[in-house]
């Protein structure tokens, strides 16, 4: 009798402790589709469907510092760049780490390249590197950037 208890106690609490990671599984699998998304639009140029990615009232600040706040402003500014200097860049984003803080808020760390930047005669410039903190939140079933933080590290300094 007290192995059937034990062992009706030890899969309860299987259970209890699994049902985190099942529901942080989800979350990762979410935000990385979202991530996948984003990227594919960014390297097809097609700024509406980034923008729609953003949280109504999200934020964004790029690596270049300009801060673009909601979404209608995302896009204009997304428009605006990509008809410019981001025209016919590609993008690779890599997630590096994803941390649910509530069934509706997760921060996602991740690195970034571009590359296909042209300088001004016209000549393609080597990649840039870079990092984003980005919170996400959720709405009904699907995720969106309410915030998103991106920069390039400088250079590590030159050894003498």
């Amino acid at each position: 009798m007290h192995k059937s208890v034990f062992a009706t106690l030890l899969v309860g609490l299987l259970l209890v402790i699994s049902i985190p990671t099942f529901g942080q599984t989800s979350t990762e699998d979410a935000i990385r589709s979202r991530v996948r998304q984003y990227e594919a639009a960014s390297n097809a140029g097609n700024t509406d469907s980034m923008a729609v990615i953003y949280a109504v009232n999200g934020t964004h600040t790029f690596a270049n510092g300009v801060t673009l706040r909601g979404r209608f402003e995302i896009a204009k500014g997304l428009k605006e760049q990509y008809a410019g200097m981001l025209k016919g860049t590609r993008m690779a984003i890599t997630p590096l780490h994803i941390r649910p803080l509530s069934t509706e808020i997760a921060v996602e760390e991740a690195s970034f390249v571009l590359s296909g930047l042209k300088g001004a005669g016209g000549a393609e410039l080597p990649p840039v590197n870079g990092l984003c903190l980005v919170v996400y939140q959720k709405d009904g079933d699907q995720w969106y950037i309410a915030a998103a933080q991106c920069m390039v590290p400088p250079p590590p300094p030159h050894e003498k």
